[in-house]
């Protein structure tokens, strides 16, 4: 454990840099600096204590793992610090700004935010930048930028979920990850710019779209923007959506090997079927795609009301919210290669019981052979997944809301998707704190947190 927040010491030192930011925002928009230099005192405070106290040695997968579930609940819980003064008197102050912070860095977009017109611009500034921050990842940040850390950085690359390299070393495929997030980020800023947005909104408009994450800086922001700004909207979720290894192609203008790869093909066969069957629906064609994308690439941003919306409608939406987008993306969601692995599981699995029993069935995709292992894991990932998403669903079955209400918002949650479809903001203590695991479970797929619990107990 010692070991462990040797490393978050290092981590929350980078974490009091990026409230530099909206610390700027508020000075430009002659605003309360106090709520930003709280956090970033603290941080740095924590972060030089740990630093100083604990000597780092190398980490294993399983220290990996403990680590970033560590660091989402510990950015959270001082990102927390700037939404105090919008939720002062309230009973549940704590509560609702831990929400609203483990929302952005997980790219959620749930809010219990009310009203953002009423919102001082730094603090709707820090919301989106939550979001970047979590898309792209705040370890893989640190391994961007710390180049003499060789030891211990595959198994922290590995634990946020990556397991190939765009270059030889972690150090270089995190630095060009990061240049590849950058980009993107900056032609989003100048595109919605162009398209009619002002920069503020352009700013924080990308960081929401390019992470997947969901918060808006005005309520009324998709249903009085152009067709160039949905459309430009639309691609960056969809960029934020695919792997970075796609991404690495594309960069070295390899487009028809990304257009080939399995998962792109698979979402685009999915997103045409599912807006295809939104619009026989509801005969709203804009919607239709929007909705389609934005559940798909779990952004959670909405041009209409979810809960009027029908049955069917809201059936497949939460099917799509469940399969996300790319391994290896900011999205959510079991990821679109697992799911297609355990759909030709099914066939694979027949194939193997009729034949004989030495008999050597390779599962393949795209000539790729699939080894039993990460079979296994795919299905016990879909499984305890699923079940984590029953358990949330009953809670909220239990707080009041209906079965429909319930798998929907949770599906939501987990998937780190931010589409709604009650208020959270009235709800109860209970649902807001099912929901809130239910984010941090999607976010970090499951076994960050079932081993942090582990090695919790174990400890006992």
């Amino acid at each position: 454990m010692k070991n462990i927040l040797a490393y978050l010491g290092i981590l929350l030192e980078i974490f009091a840099v990026f409230l530099i930011l909206p610390t700027a925002v508020a000075l430009i928009y002659n605003e309360s600096l106090t709520m930003f230099l709280i956090p970033m005192i603290l941080s740095l405070f924590c972060g030089v204590i740990l630093d100083k106290n604990f000597r780092r040695a190398q980490l294993d997968l399983n220290e990996g793992l403990t680590l970033t579930a560590i660091t989402f609940i510990f950015f959270s819980f001082i990102g927390s610090i700037p939404y105090y003064p919008i939720f002062a008197g309230s009973d549940a102050l704590v509560l609702n700004s831990f929400f609203e912070a483990m929302s952005g860095f997980t790219t959620t977009g749930l809010t219990v935010i009310e009203d953002t017109s009423a919102i001082p611009k730094s603090i709707l500034f820090w919301r989106s930048e939550t979001q970047w921050l979590g898309g792209i990842g705040i370890i893989i940040i640190f391994l961007s930028i710390l180049s003499r850390l060789r030891t211990s950085s595959t198994s922290l690359y590995e634990a946020q979920g990556y397991t190939e390299k765009l270059e030889p070393t972690i150090y270089h495929t995190t630095r060009r990850m990061m240049k590849i997030y950058f980009t993107y980020s900056i032609i989003g800023m100048l595109l919605l710019r162009l398209s009619g947005l002002d920069l503020f909104e352009a700013v924080t408009t990308t960081f929401s779209s390019i992470s997947t994450g969901g918060f808006i800086v005005r309520s009324d922001i998709f249903t009085t923007a152009g067709d160039a700004t949905l459309g430009v909207i639309c691609i960056l979720m969809l960029t934020g959506s695919i792997n970075f290894m796609i991404h690495d192609k594309i960069f070295k203008m390899r487009i028809k090997d990304a257009l080939r790869n399995v998962e792109v093909r698979s979402m685009a066969v999915i997103i045409i079927i599912s807006s295809v069957a939104i619009y026989i629906l509801t005969s709203e064609a804009k919607i239709s795609i929007f909705q389609t994308i934005s559940a798909m690439t779990a952004t959670g941003f909405t041009l209409t009301e979810i809960a009027p919306m029908s049955t069917p409608v809201i059936l497949i939406l939460t099917i799509l919210m469940y399969i996300g987008s790319s391994s290896g993306s900011t999205a959510g969601g079991i990821k679109q290669m697992r799911f297609i692995i355990s759909l030709k599981t099914v066939p694979w699995t027949i194939k193997k019981m009729v034949s004989p029993r030495n008999a050597i069935i390779p599962l393949k995709i795209q000539g790729t052979p699939i080894d039993e292992n990460t079979i296994r894991l795919t299905g016990t990932v879909i499984f305890t997944y699923t079940v984590a998403l029953v358990i949330g669903t009953m809670i909220l079955i239990f707080a009041g809301y209906s079965a429909t209400e319930s798998f929907f918002q949770v599906t939501s949650a987990q998937g780190t998707v931010g589409l709604n479809i009650i208020d959270i903001a009235q709800a109860g203590a209970i649902t807001k704190i099912t929901l809130i695991l239910n984010m941090l479970l999607g976010r970090l797929e499951i076994f960050p947190i079932l081993i942090l619990i582990s090695n919790i107990f174990s400890r006992r």
